[in-house]
């Protein structure tokens, strides 16, 4: 059945598809150069042969493929480009496409959650085309500022009538492996707090299905004239451990006897590892984790400007004293600000190391792309540290005031931006699960002010009343449906743009599905007996057991009677 549901998705995608090129012929790139630097062979393909463009690129620049068909092609407005393509997750790819009003740019990914090797993928990319298409280009340029070489090959470039396509999923699909530990959702799921002494706030969090919370432990705070207080920070952790949770408490910012912001004389350096020292003691044996420093690599927060090495000797001297007290505890470096590899590459060089590197993955793309840059980050971390430091994601969410705002002419407070904030955080979610990340920290309970068009002040899944936003109540379905289930896989062979992951249960598999592709229809079907809910875990109704699987729904959740 999986085969005959993907021939019927192929033959769908190519009823009326125009070739561009198979570089299967005798003259397999006529029309085809290379610009900037680059070099374009023939080599192998995803069947035949494909074409291999070769890349040397320094810390910036672009290097791409370039067609010029013999005469302008009609294509259709509402068209799609699709082709197989494999390529490192060193470089992001956009497909350049001119027609009568000029170029457009397109991004897309070689990685994605079902095969973040890069190996061959097709692609499928939605046009808007205005007339005829006039050219054609494969882009890459380095992800970061770095020199690398390299080179993507890419195959069977066809240009389609649509981007819809058809789907069947089969509960036997062949899976893709699960990432070591990866079985259980809960164990790595934390939510971020800021008051951290309000108890029916902890409570709601815990009821969602939150394992631990992420918090601040203020040095000021803590050391007064050289005496440690820690009567707020013991009030959580009791009320953590009252509910059967854990705490990785944040290890930072500056005092006004050592140093002013940030702690740079090895003297102040000494005083910030003592006060390190002083709370592993405090809370050792106590299901803690801890994370030295808070985004170090923006001005926010390194005042004036951020220096990896001055962090370094802090991250160092703090890890060692933690380790003294509690040998058992695990101590995360970095907390960086998204996923800055070239700061890490130093802070590493200038001998910060820890347990766990940890990373904050913001984005204004969907949360999916995030597979390339941790596969990056991981391979780095491996050559550098060694395969037993784990990456910990300590702070990323979504805000229902955010940059897709203004396209919903929406707001904070409005059901069009709450909606929005609820699909891609549970997307969010079900991300780092498939990635297999050990620690995965939503960033926040609670709103953290009342205006709706700051977006700094909506990232909460609680509103300033702890009502439920609808980020919590998918959130809250999907760790609940999770609670007794077990992640078997992501589906290996899945239309671009769609992902199903498997989960299976005592009595049942359950396939969490999803689209990342904002122009696409993309009709689901299913075998009969087949129960569906929305993200919300709301009942849909299904008709002739097939369902349209739209990226602005969110994930859905298919319930298949357990095999026999």
């Amino acid at each position: 059945m999986l085969l005959l549901g993907w021939l019927a998705f192929r033959l769908l995608a190519s009823d009326s598809a125009i070739r561009i090129a198979d570089f299967d012929g005798p003259n397999p790139i006529a029309g085809w150069t290379a610009s900037n630097g680059g070099s374009l062979t023939v080599g192998p393909g995803h069947t035949g042969r494909g074409a291999v463009l070769e890349y040397r690129l320094a810390s910036g620049g672009t290097v791409a493929a370039v067609w010029t068909p013999a005469k302008s092609i009609a294509a259709k407005h509402r068209g799609a480009l699709s082709l197989w393509v494999r390529a490192a997750p060193e470089v992001k790819l956009a497909a350049l496409v001119g027609d009568d009003r000029g170029q457009t740019r397109y991004p897309f990914e070689a990685v994605t959650l079902e095969h973040p090797d890069g190996n061959w993928r097709e692609v499928v990319i939605p046009l808007t085309m205005e007339g005829r298409l006039t050219s054609l280009a494969i882009q890459a340029e380095p992800r970061y500022p770095q020199a690398i070489r390299g080179a993507v090959s890419f195959d069977d470039v066809r240009l389609l009538e649509s981007p819809d396509r058809t789907w069947s999923l089969n509960p036997d699909a062949a899976l893709a492996p699960v990432p070591a530990g990866a079985g259980h959702l809960a164990p790595r799921l934390g939510v971020n707090i800021h008051g951290i002494d309000d108890e029916k706030m902890l409570e709601l969090g815990h009821a969602a299905g939150f394992t631990f919370v992420r918090a601040d432990l203020l040095w000021r705070a803590v050391e007064r004239n050289g005496q440690d207080r820690f009567v707020v920070a013991d009030r959580l952790q009791a009320a953590m451990e009252a509910r059967g949770m854990g705490v990785l408490w944040i290890l930072d910012y500056g005092h006004p006897q050592h140093g002013g912001e940030v702690p740079r004389r090895p003297e102040d350096v000494a005083a910030f590892a003592q006060y390190a020292e002083n709370v592993a003691g405090h809370f050792r044996g106590r299901h803690v984790r801890y994370e030295i420093w808070n985004e170090p690599n923006i001005d926010r927060f390194w005042p004036p400007h951020p220096h990896a090495a001055e962090y370094a000797a802090l991250a160092h001297s703090a890890v060692e004293a933690i380790h003294r007290a509690d040998p058992d505890t695990r101590v995360a470096i970095g907390g960086l600000a998204r996923i800055d590899l070239p700061f890490l590459e130093q802070i590493i060089a200038a001998g910060g190391a820890g347990d766990a590197v940890s990373v904050h993955p913001y984005r204004t793309a969907a949360p999916e792309t995030v597979a390339a840059e941790l596969t990056l980050l991981r391979q780095l971390v491996t050559a550098k540290l060694g395969a037993n430091v784990e990456i910990w994601d300590t702070e990323w969410g979504y805000a229902s005031y955010d940059y897709f705002s203004e396209a919903l002419h929406a707001d904070g407070n409005s059901a069009a931006g709450r909606k929005r904030q609820a699909v891609l955080g549970c997307r969010e979610a079900l991300t780092v699960w498939a990635l297999g990340l050990p620690v995965a920290v939503w960033y926040d309970l609670r709103d953290d002010g009342d205006d709706p068009r700051n977006g700094e002040k909506n990232y909460g899944l609680l509103d300033r009343q702890l009502g439920d936003k609808p980020a919590m109540v998918a959130l809250r379905t999907l760790m609940h449906l999770a609670a007794d289930r077990t992640f078997a896989g992501m589906v290996a062979d899945v239309p671009d743009g769609v992902h199903a992951m498997r989960l299976d249960g005592r009595g049942d598999r359950t396939f969490v599905v999803w689209s990342e592709q904002a122009n696409a229809r993309i009709s689901l079907r299913f075998p009969a007996g087949v129960s569906a809910t929305n993200l919300l875990g709301e009942s849909l109704k299904v008709k002739k057991n097939e369902l349209v699987l739209a990226e602005t729904d969110g994930p859905i959740y298919l319930e298949f009677p357990a095999p026999r």
